[in-house]
């Protein structure tokens, strides 16, 4: 089942991109990760596909599955989807005019929390539609009035007086999310958010920011402390290195370092380094085997690092890569299909590679020579190699003796195919010496005709096997070596 999709009413409606709706009455308070899971989701919900998937706009947002649902319920919250179904599924709905949506609701109820929030914002006066969310919000949640004047009073000290209800809103809703709904808790979570604005400054000046803190920052700084176990040093130093990415990059960052199990300064610079060999590796396996990926990540993700994994080290990948080349392998499968190859035949060095492509070149050499024999002028082939091998390991045929059949098989229109056949009637017969095959084509001219029509009329009626017979027979060949 797709994990999103849109109601009927929004696909008739014929919304194939994002409605200005939501750039307008919905972005600008909304917190930049529940945004993106919005957007992102929004585009696969035209999918099908295995990408339409809570897992898949986690991975690609750096989040976890939990954290997708947690701004899906924000949306909900605000309208613009509904999640039903176990396991959850998310279904876009069409944006709505304020004015049909609103939920009419006495005044007089929460005359109380009226002036209270009003004596907040001091600057301007509080519309009837604001104050209609505010009471909508009040009667769907069990936030206390007093705790939403208390966040209000908040954003007014970090925004100023012309703060838009949706970012006072926005703020109660990840209050509640942690389950701080009560007048106590949302004031003990919202002042011990506001005791790490000394550190937080360090962190802006170390990513070059001179803006002012708002939420959102504190929300960051409080998950990579308390959530994430980071301590100011660690997270200044890595702020240092994302300036240009400013809070999200760096929450980006440190969400990496946290999955990977990194979290002091010098684990961190050894991951750096460790990545940046990795890609470095990754760029010069590419270019041994001439292609060319404009990002690496899937590279290290997929190849890469399991092929490390597997105890392979740098040269040895680099001297796989180029021999591939040489042979033709011009893509990351078909080296990985190599390496898997090796990897089963315990060769993961490069002095094991070195005496392992040693053998496959004297085994060619050998081929080369049967090849020779058989009149035929062209390079080897793995259908040579293979039936080499077969001829050689399964069937103990000496070279000596392959040769002398390839002498014989000079002339036929499938040399190789000629020599099989004959090797395979020495198998069953027991010969593995040259002078055995020249006994055995003497012996076979001197029988009589009348032999040889009887030998084949027997051989005719013996091949009209019997199920039990053919059930035996199969057995048999699964259980040889």
């Amino acid at each position: 089942m797709a994990f999103c999709t849109k109601e009927k009413q929004f696909i008739d409606s014929g919304h194939t991109t994002v409605d200005n709706k939501f750039f307008i009455n919905y972005m600008p308070d909304a917190p930049d990760i529940r945004t993106a899971v919005y957007l992102l989701g929004l585009t696969v919900a035209d999918s099908d596909g295995d990408d339409n998937s809570c897992d898949t706009i986690a991975n690609k947002l750096g989040i976890t599955p939990a954290e997708v649902l947690d701004a899906y319920r924000y949306w909900e919250e605000l309208g613009l989807v509904v999640i039903v179904s176990d396991p959850a599924q998310v279904i876009y709905l069409a944006m709505r005019d304020s004015a049909s949506s609103l939920k009419k609701i006495k005044p007089a109820k929460y005359a109380k929390f009226t002036k209270a929030i009003q004596s907040v914002i001091e600057g301007r006066m509080i519309t009837v539609n604001e104050y209609n969310e505010y009471y909508t919000f009040l009667e769907n949640t069990t936030f206390e009035p007093d705790a939403l004047v208390a966040v209000a009073k908040y954003c007014v000290e970090l925004k100023g007086n012309d703060i838009n209800y949706r970012y006072i809103l926005t703020v109660a809703r990840n209050q509640a999310i942690r389950g701080a709904t009560t007048l106590v808790t949302v004031s003990e979570n919202l002042s011990s958010q506001q005791k790490y604005d000394e550190d937080i400054k360090l962190v802006f000046k170390a990513i070059s920011s001179n803006r002012k803190i708002d939420y959102g920052d504190r929300v960051l700084y409080e998950k990579w402390v308390k959530e994430f176990g980071f301590t100011l040093d660690v997270i200044v130093a890595v702020a240092k290195r994302c300036k240009t990415k400013g809070m999200s990059g760096l929450d980006a960052m440190l969400a990496e370092y946290y999955r990977n199990g990194v979290l002091s300064v010098k684990e961190i610079e050894n991951y750096e380094q460790e990545k940046t060999r990795l890609y470095e590796l990754a760029h010069t396996v590419n270019k041994a085997i001439g292609v060319y990926y404009q990002s690496l990540d899937s590279v290290v993700e997929e190849y890469i690092a399991p092929w490390l994994r597997k105890g392979f080290d740098d040269e040895t990948l680099i001297a796989v890569a180029k021999y591939c080349f040489r042979s033709g392998i011009r893509s990351l499968a078909g080296v990985n299909a190599v390496i898997d190859k090796l990897y089963k035949n315990g060769i993961t060095n490069l002095n094991a590679l070195d005496a392992y492509l040693c053998v496959l070149a004297e085994t060619d050499r050998c081929i080369q020579c049967v090849l020779a024999k058989c009149g035929l002028d062209r390079r080897v082939t793995p259908n040579d190699r293979t039936l080499y091998k077969t001829w050689t390991e399964a069937w103990s045929m000496p070279q000596q003796l392959i040769e002398y059949v390839a002498e014989l098989s000079a002339g036929t229109s499938s040399p190789m195919a000629y020599i099989n056949r004959v090797l395979a009637d020495y198998k069953q017969n027991g010969i593995f010496s040259v002078e055995q095959a020249k006994d055995h084509k003497q012996n076979a001219r001197q029988a009589s005709s009348t032999a040889t029509t009887a030998i084949i009329g027997k051989d005719m009626e013996r091949r009209h096997y019997t199920d039990d017979e053919l059930s035996a027979l199969f057995t048999a060949l699964d259980t040889e070596d």
